[in-house]
């Protein structure tokens, strides 16, 4: 306070030496004047730090993409898998929806990322078209995010248990089904669907892009016997469980030009005969990273419309 005082004193002496000199000599020399006049403007500089010492930069406007590591008891082997922190994530400590995203066939926890979804949602956060939001990628390698029944490999307890734990543990999602969805494509899509219906409780929202449905007999051999099969078989337990089986929201959409695209038709057909709510998109296109990059901003705006990112009343006391 002394400090701007006095700089304030300064400022004022400067100006009345600049104005009695121009009131005494009305042909004071230029020079005087342009001297009185820096004189000034040094010291209203000075004020003006001392005022506001600290130039606080602003927020980011991107989200960050991380890497993490964690041991999973259901495969027996520590896994990765890489996660979108939200702008202002780092800063803050508000806590966010979640949605995974599952690659496909030969891809890998990679796949999301390659194809924009990081860009995505930050153009859609900045735009205020969606609220922030998690995003976590796993790696799921060729196994079809299913418990196989040959080899006691657990894929989809891993996924729906151990990866949902270790973020809810680590990072700052809203732990409870309403603020979780789960997507995926080709083989993700048939992982998504399938372990929101054998994981019931985990997900409000699926949401199956370029939909996989493989049939009996073309179905990797860890999917077990026809009865095993059935237990893993999105078309098969939605028809036994019925619509109060299938409690979130569904979306699936899939290209025209889709080799797949006839068995995702008649899915949609049969949900509808159960009387199974959900949303069905054939679209022009087919079964390609230039198809699911298209469509980004769409599938994000489903996530959005179908979670709560509210935070429960538990965790603000």
């Amino acid at each position: 306070m002394v400090g701007k005082r006095l700089l304030g004193l300064a400022v004022a002496s400067a100006i009345g030496v600049a104005l009695v000199g121009y009131r005494t000599d009305p042909l004071m020399p230029s020079t005087t004047i342009a001297s009185a006049t820096k004189v000034i403007a040094n010291v209203g500089s000075a004020l003006t730090l001392a005022r506001d010492p600290v130039s606080t930069p602003p927020e980011s406007l991107t989200g960050q993409i991380e890497t993490r590591t964690f041991w999973s008891a259901s495969l027996g082997r520590t896994m990765p898998y890489n996660i979108y922190l939200p702008p202002g994530y780092a800063s803050g400590s508000r806590e966010y929806p979640t949605v995974y995203l599952l690659h496909g066939m030969a891809a890998s926890d990679r796949q999301w990322e390659d194809l924009g979804i990081a860009q995505a949602a930050d153009r859609l956060i900045d735009g205020g078209e969606i609220a922030p939001v998690i995003i976590v990628m796993p790696e799921g390698e060729s196994a079809y995010w299913v418990d196989h029944a040959t080899d006691g490999q657990k894929w989809g307890r891993y996924t729906a248990v151990d990866v949902v734990n270790d973020v809810d543990a680590n990072f700052r999602s809203i732990a409870r089904q309403r603020s979780r969805a789960i997507g995926g494509l080709s083989m993700g899509a048939h992982g998504a669907l399938q372990l929101a219906l054998n994981y019931p409780g985990e997900f409000a929202a699926v949401g199956a892009h370029s939909l996989v449905l493989r049939r009996f007999g073309s179905a990797p051999s860890y999917f077990g016997t026809a009865a095993e099969f059935a237990a893993r078989d999105p078309m098969q337990i939605v028809k036994k469980n019925g619509p109060a089986g299938c409690s979130f929201a569904l979306w699936i959409d899939i290209g025209a030009g889709d080799p797949w695209a006839s068995t995702a038709t008649q899915f949609d057909g049969e949900l509808t005969s159960l009387g199974i709510k959900h949303q069905w998109h054939l679209w022009a296109g087919d079964h390609s990273a230039a198809y699911w990059s298209a469509h980004l901003d769409d599938y994000l705006r489903f996530y959005n419309s179908s979670l709560s990112s509210r935070v429960p009343r538990s965790s603000l006391s």
